[in-house]
């Protein structure tokens, strides 16, 4: 059976940071999903979850519309971990992406 840890789960605005601990050493995954708008229409939305100051991955979603709030595409990110202390951060990736309080944000660790 598959054990979860849920790091980040609240609103925005990016950036987000948290500290955890890993319970071992091994493969993990993360899972991913937000929000995010645009001033400008036609924008592509970008964030990105990054472990211990390296990007592990981006979602990515297109806004036809601008001032429009959409959900990022949900993803699963595999990594590997070490035993002890680390830091998980969401951050956008553009300048097209904005967030605020009305975007919200989790990231769950999968072992």
């Amino acid at each position: 059976m598959a054990l979860t840890q849920t790091l980040i789960s609240e609103a925005g605005p990016l950036p987000l940071s948290t500290n955890f601990n890993a319970e071992g050493d091994g493969e993990v995954v993360f899972y991913l999903s937000g929000s995010a708008w645009s001033q400008t229409a036609g924008a592509q939305l970008a964030v990105t979850l990054i472990l211990d100051n390296d990007p592990l991955q981006t979602s990515v979603v297109y806004t036809n519309e601008s001032a429009s709030h959409k959900a990022l595409v949900p993803i699963f990110i595999p990594a590997t971990l070490t035993a002890g202390s680390h830091t998980v951060t969401l951050q956008i990736e553009n300048d097209q992406t904005i967030t605020d309080v009305n975007d919200n944000f989790n990231v769950t660790l999968i072992y």
